[in-house]
């Protein structure tokens, strides 16, 4: 007669799976990237030692495609990573799979991915800035427009101003030091002639905006920066990340979403969002840029927003319904920040 405890094992790590996912699911942006990283490194490391069974197999397969969901639900922009899960399920199959070298994999490509980063407690040598920092940075590459939109959009919040003043000072020198809640084991350094790169009017910001660059190893002239990730870089601990993609969205969805958020612009919620600028710098369908909302107003149905190019000052408005009407299905999206 079979035993039915041999199925035991099975049956529980996929009710353990399932009950991680589930948790997940729970979560939004870089909490539930976390908690479905450290479930597939528990899983693959449980796996050491031989060739693993059918049930190792599930596990690790099931770990994998939950880890995978949540950095889809999160905007992607982590391809290393999906490329390491995808070998890491291929290998299973083909009999390459190395538990050791895919943990290594995943922990060398979370480190700019901004996975575990662990709490922000800021040690930094210089002075201290005392003006706000953020709201007068101008856009000078094509490709700083989300740094400088991100932290508009920040400044233009309490939690988020007070970790941009936490997190810069200056030295004798006049270069800067910058810390950021989603790297806090790295101190940036930027030297003040290198700063026009990353932005102008807002000499500290700019500094912010080049550490991204820096973490990220990119250059403002020949890329641009993954709004997602630069957000949760700038929130760490403090922020949970949500994206609302125009590709999937109808013009109700966005309007329900900006309306239901509305309260926590300029107080406890980052926001920034894709398109084109117009001639005159306003807002336009399509992609390829970034502008930061700085107030919604459901009484009047204004949406108002900077666009980072040369006039990142100037408060724009547009109506939501035809905000919400020409993005609906476009390439572009909605980044949020609620801070905690």
């Amino acid at each position: 007669m079979r035993n039915p405890s041999v199925k035991r094992p099975l049956v529980l790590a996929v009710l353990m799976a399932a009950s991680v996912a589930a948790h997940a699911d729970n979560l939004v942006g870089i909490r539930a990237i976390e908690t479905t990283y450290h479930q597939l490194i528990t899983e693959l490391d449980r796996s050491r030692g031989g060739r693993p069974d059918a049930d190792t197999r599930q596990r690790i397969t099931t770990a994998a495609q939950a880890f995978q969901a949540t950095m889809q639900r999160d905007g992607g922009a982590r391809d290393n990573l999906n490329t390491d899960v995808k070998n890491i399920v291929a290998s299973l199959s083909d009999g390459s799979y190395s538990a050791d070298g895919s943990i290594r994999a995943l922990q060398r490509d979370a480190k700019g991915s901004v996975i575990d980063a662990g709490p922000w407690k800021p040690a930094l040598a210089g002075n201290p800035i005392t003006q706000p920092i953020g709201t007068h940075l101008n856009q000078t590459s094509e490709g700083d427009c989300v740094g400088i939109s991100v932290v508009k959009a920040f400044s233009n919040t309490q939690m988020g101003a007070q970790i941009l003043q936490r997190g810069v000072t200056l030295n004798a020198d006049g270069s800067f030091n910058v810390s950021l809640p989603g790297a806090p084991s790295t101190v940036f350094h930027l030297q003040a002639a290198d700063l026009d790169q990353y932005g102008k009017g807002d000499a500290p910001a700019a500094a912010v905006v080049g550490a991204m660059f820096q973490y990220f190893h990119l250059d403002p002239a020949k890329g641009s920066l993954p709004t997602n990730k630069v957000m949760e870089l700038l929130a760490g601990q403090y922020g949970d990340h949500q994206r609302l993609a125009d590709a999937h969205s109808s013009p109700q969805d966005i309007t329900q979403f900006l309306l239901s958020h509305a309260s926590g612009v300029g107080s406890r919620a980052a926001i920034v969002f894709g398109g084109k600028p117009a001639r005159n710098g306003d807002w336009s369908k399509g992609d390829g840029h970034a502008f930061a909302i700085i107030h919604i107003d459901p009484a009047s149905g204004q949406l108002s927003y900077t666009n980072p190019w040369n006039e990142g000052v100037q408060v724009r408005t547009i109506a939501i319904s035809d905000l919400a009407a020409q993005a609906a299905g476009t390439s572009a999206d909605f980044e949020m920040v609620t801070f905690r």
